[in-house]
């Protein structure tokens, strides 16, 4: 049976080097805007709660359920924007 297998590191390098720079550009907002500030939210959250800032950077940490409305706006509009920045980045696929 013929499975699909992940592309190899040759191959994604080969994708990226075919995009258009402006789409890089918006990937990469992307991914700094929902990893740095869900590292950043996390760490505030700890903060507040009494707990050192790097508690959440231990495996399988998950804080979320005692976020509180605030941190729960934020983790939505980090979300958001980095939602926009890719649907900025798949509208300048060129076809």
């Amino acid at each position: 049976m013929n499975q699909l297998q992940p592309p190899g590191l040759s191959e994604v390098i080969q994708i990226l080097a075919a995009m258009p720079g402006l789409q890089l550009v918006f990937l990469l907002l992307a991914a700094v805007t929902w990893l740095g500030g869900g590292n950043i939210l996390v760490a505030y959250h700890y903060k507040r709660v009494g707990k050192s800032p790097w508690a959440g950077f231990k495996p399988f940490a998950f804080p979320f359920r005692h976020f509180n409305a605030r941190e729960w706006l934020i983790l939505a509009g980090l979300a958001a924007l980095a939602f926009t920045f890719c649907g900025f980045a798949m509208s300048l696929n060129p076809r």
